[in-house]
């Protein structure tokens, strides 16, 4: 931290956010967009029509949203998910955001290994791969036609991602239906500028594929390894709207609470736009008290798979599908706790940083 910083920390909070709204509204935040940007556009999501044409309301929002983000790392989005609006700075502290996990697993872990086995999807899958179930390939600038061709030839349906993405971003689906129709596809990918995971598509189990059938509904597993002790944390049901091919609630998906102990669902789900939903809105199923198939084996696969292959992570969030023939991995991340306490309006935070081994820092 420079000298610069430094002193701007130590300034009032009042002062500080006075700096910020005068001179470094359009600086990029979070995930690269200038803060600005996102406050806008959380007001677009969140705020009622005659809320927005209030400007004395919109003025002391800022000055608070810019407070929760000075304070806390809450981006205007999460300031909204958590209810900041309405909650005191003692109730705020409780909530783990997102960037704080990010610096925190970075101080923790390392950004080298979170590069070499995690951020890099293809890696991730290399490390995985007896506990994939499907074939995967990569393709980048120096993948030709005919490897992709042969590959979508052969698996028929193709689930494709970018390499280093998150929340579904850029994900599409190709059925292969002619060599001309993938050779054409495959020019489209931009291969020069981004790289890309090719798998073969999930085909997703009945009892999950009933909540929305064109996207692959998964489980989120956050599970923590410390001083040789596995705990599983917040787990949660993720699955997608009618016509998304993915579920990630950043798409648009539904988020639910699961027991980590039963596999029930605890919670009525809930969006990124802060809809709540008692039943599912396309397919009528009624969430809470549904119990996720096959959850012991769930439990005892990602054990395995933390122990055995991850062991150098503290923390990883796994997402899961169900087939007929058992569970596969989707992916493995340093995952989001927001749907989670977007659902429960409980904060994590303090339990996070005491699982990770670094609360009080």
């Amino acid at each position: 931290m420079g000298l610069k910083s430094i002193l701007f920390h130590r300034l009032p909070i009042a002062f500080r956010v006075r700096i910020f709204k005068l001179m470094l509204m359009d600086r990029p935040c979070g995930y690269g967009e200038p803060f600005r940007v996102t406050l806008n556009k959380s007001f677009d999501t969140f705020l009622k029509p005659e809320e927005r044409e209030n400007r004395k309301l919109l003025r002391k929002l800022t000055d608070d949203m810019i407070k929760c983000w000075l304070e806390y790392l809450a981006l205007p989005y999460e300031y909204f998910l958590f209810n900041f609006r309405n909650r005191s700075d003692k109730e705020r502290m409780e909530f783990e955001t997102d960037i704080d996990r990010i610096q925190t697993l970075l101080r923790v872990t390392g950004k080298k290994v979170f590069l070499d086995e995690i951020n890099n999807k293809y890696n991730f899958y290399t490390l995985a791969k007896p506990f994939f179930h499907r074939e995967v390939i990569r393709i980048d600038k120096n993948t030709s036609p005919d490897e992709f061709v042969d590959f979508c030839a052969r698996v028929k349906e193709v689930f494709i991602k970018p390499l280093e993405s998150s929340q579904g971003r850029g994900a599409q689906v190709f059925t292969y239906s002619t060599n001309k129709d993938a050779i054409e596809f495959f020019n489209q990918l931009n291969t020069d500028k981004v790289s890309w995971m090719v798998e073969e598509r999930i085909k997703q189990s009945n009892s999950m594929g009933q909540w929305n059938e064109t996207s692959v509904n998964t489980i989120r597993i956050p599970s923590f390894l410390r001083d040789g002790k596995l705990t599983i944390m917040w787990t949660r049901m993720r699955v997608g709207k009618k016509g998304a091919i993915v579920d990630n609630a950043g798409a648009g998906g539904i988020v639910v609470n699961v027991d980590p102990q039963s596999g029930i669902i605890t919670s009525d789900g809930i969006d990124e736009s802060h809809n709540r939903f008692q039943k599912h809105p396309d397919s009528n199923l009624v969430f809470k008290g549904w119990k996720v198939p096959r959850w012991e084996e769930l439990l005892k696969i990602v054990e395995d798979l933390h122990r055995s292959i991850f062991n150098r992570h503290v923390y990883i969030a796994w997402d899961f599908a169900l087939t007929d023939d058992g569970w596969v991995v989707v992916e493995g991340n340093w995952g989001q706790l927001l749907g989670q306490q977007t659902a429960s309006q409980i904060g994590v935070r303090k339990e996070f940083h005491k699982l990770i081994g670094d609360y009080g820092k």
